[in-house]
């Protein structure tokens, strides 16, 4: 039997009670006997359970129970009780309390204190996770969170403790969680690191302009709303100067590569393309000319000339490749780097990579319309250096047809 249904057992047959007596640490249950004999099995029941201590006394007209109400099956005199039961478990992280009871409370009043129980674990959980450490007083389990924080130019380490301590007897029901969305703060996620970050710097921030530092905590428990805010607006901040900044780094980076891939294929072959002005040059001092010597600078030409122009249109085939690579790589960091929780960033990011892509889309095209000059002025030299060639041997070769004509007239019937 659990807790819970322990708890329940109690309450029903507590129903039956007319009297409460106590002899410490035990309570003293009277029934009359009529009533008694409703809940006899369930007292039996109960007496199996070896830490209620359960002893029963009938007499003539009444009947009395003895039993051990502890917190070991969640038995509070108070509220206090219960709440310093609470903090011993979170200290000791320890399951929360499911089921409990508390004397003198309604059961609207203890399904409350139950909400707002885990409000408080939630911002406990909060405070430890953003703190550098946590400290809990040995009397009742009062917790100080511990922050070790580096600020200003000069680089100085300054400790703060802030604790949370509220004696009050409303505190625990008094303590709101909205409108703090405990998930995003505590989700471990690519930017959790940085909520993280700016939560413990608001929140310190907070303290140090608060007029109270003991009940610091207390007051933002109850009055979440002034601390949320803060960690807003020093989040949006926080993005546009560190993670965007750092970002654009990274894209830009990336992009320098490939700007620098394309650059260095351009620059490689307009290398190669002036080997054919060279062969321009030399064969225009060339003083004299003969039919054996003529052919094989021809086929140099050629050959240097179809080196060329194959390597220009690899080159342009290298273009696509680099522009395709650049397109996988922005797209690949996008998906790493976005945050569904959060439109901005991503929004931010998907323009920034966006931007990228588009300049060295600008940068290809530029460079498709380099490698398609250097083509048209291998084409244009070639043509250029044949027609003076053939300039060069106009004689001889105006001869050579001359004679070829006339063996062709002799050769053919009159």
């Amino acid at each position: 039997m659990n807790n819970q249904e322990i708890i329940n057992l109690l309450l029903k047959v507590k129903q039956e009670v007319i009297k409460i007596e106590f002899d410490n640490p035990y309570h003293v249950w009277v029934f009359d006997n009529s009533s008694y004999s409703k809940i006899e099995d369930d007292i039996t029941r109960l007496q199996e359970i070896a830490c209620l201590e359960l002893e029963k006394t009938k007499r003539a007209e009444q009947t009395k129970v003895t039993l051990l109400l502890t917190t070991d099956i969640c038995w509070y005199s108070s509220v206090d009780d219960y709440f310093k039961a609470l903090r011993l478990r979170i200290k000791n992280n320890k399951e929360n309390i499911d089921g409990f009871y508390i004397e003198n409370l309604q059961q609207e009043e203890i399904e409350s204190i139950s909400n707002s129980s885990k409000a408080y674990i939630q911002w406990c959980e909060i405070f430890s996770k953003i703190s550098d450490h946590v400290e809990y007083d040995d009397s009742n389990a009062w917790p100080s969170y511990i922050f070790v924080m580096e600020g200003g130019k000069s680089k100085k380490i300054t400790t703060y403790n802030l604790p949370l301590k509220n004696i009050e007897k409303d505190f625990l029901n008094s303590i709101d969680i909205s409108p703090c969305d405990v998930s995003t703060l505590t989700s471990v996620d690519l930017h959790s690191y940085e909520r993280k970050l700016v939560l413990r710097s608001s929140l310190i921030e907070l303290y140090n302009d608060s007029n109270d530092k003991i009940s610091f905590l207390s007051s933002i428990l109850q009055s979440p709303k002034k601390l949320w805010d803060l960690f807003s607006i020093n989040y949006e901040i926080y993005i546009n100067k560190y993670s965007i900044n750092k970002i654009i780094h990274e894209v830009e980076t990336q992009k320098l590569d490939f700007l620098s891939k394309l650059n260095s294929l351009v620059q490689e072959h307009q290398t190669k393309s002036l080997s054919i002005p060279a062969v321009l040059v030399s064969t225009a001092i060339i003083k004299g000319w003969t039919p054996s010597g003529l052919l094989l600078i021809f086929i140099a030409m050629l050959l240097t000339c179809a080196v060329v122009i194959l390597g220009i249109r690899n080159a342009r085939n290298s273009l696509a490749d680099i522009i395709e690579s650049s397109n996988k790589t922005m797209v690949l960091f996008t998906k790493e780097n976005v945050d569904e929780n959060d439109a901005a960033l991503t929004k931010k990011i998907n323009q920034i990579t966006t931007d990228a892509v588009e300049k060295l889309k600008i940068k290809k095209r530029s460079a498709e319309k380099t490698l398609t000059i250097l083509e048209g002025l291998v084409f244009f030299g070639v043509s250029v250096w044949t027609m003076f060639v053939l300039y060069q041997f106009k004689d001889d070769i105006i001869s050579k047809a001359l004679t070829i004509i006339q063996s062709v007239k002799d050769f053919l019937p009159n």
